[in-house]
């Protein structure tokens, strides 16, 4: 809502902070109150517009903030916007990591430190990712991964496929030991 104001100024106001200030033509608007009004206004603006991203797509507390901060909100607005999306449960960094993760384990030939190194980039915080990889993508899991995408290659360029695609060294290791052959664990020789 715009607010004009005698002096031929202008701001513009959230409706919800509108309907709850009591104001009307005519009235008077002390500094401190408008300054409250203002701050409380950014506060529902920045919620409206958190509640739109979310709408779109998932996103984790560190990208929301991030796109909240750059369409200008200010560190406040944004700390308020997203303390209220965790509290109503919309926003959530684990269940974000798990269903990004199972949407790309069935169509990607990756590994467990591309997938992380992705989690990382797209704010999922490391402890919560770690956890996440390690139950979706246990190291069985990504050595069977591994040596489907290694099948028949030589072993230097399985290590190139390997390496490039963010599989862990252990996998990449067992994933040799079977092409030359040996199929043991070191240690057991």
């Amino acid at each position: 809502m715009k607010i004009h104001l005698a002096d031929g100024s202008f701001f513009v106001l959230h409706a919800e902070e509108f309907a709850r200030s009591g104001l009307a033509r005519g009235s008077s608007l002390p500094p401190d109150m408008l300054a409250a009004l203002l701050t409380r206004s950014e506060m529902a603006f920045a919620r409206a517009r958190a509640l739109s991203l979310l709408s779109r797509a998932a996103q984790t507390r560190l990208g929301l903030s991030r796109k909240l901060a750059a369409r200008g909100y200010s560190a406040p607005a944004v700390r308020h916007a997203i303390a209220r999306m965790v509290e109503l449960g919309y926003l959530d960094d684990r269940a974000f990591a798990e269903a990004w993760l199972r949407s790309r384990l069935e169509g990607s030939a990756h590994g467990w430190k591309a997938f992380h190194r992705t989690l990382l980039a797209r704010g999922v915080p490391r402890p919560v990712a770690e956890e996440v990889l390690g139950a979706l993508l246990p190291a069985e899991v990504e050595l069977e991964r591994a040596r489907r995408l290694a099948e028949g290659l030589s072993p230097s360029a399985a290590i190139r496929r390997l390496t490039t695609r963010g599989f862990r060294s252990r996998a990449i290791a067992a994933v040799l030991r079977e092409l030359k052959g040996t199929g043991r664990p070191r240690g057991e020789e």
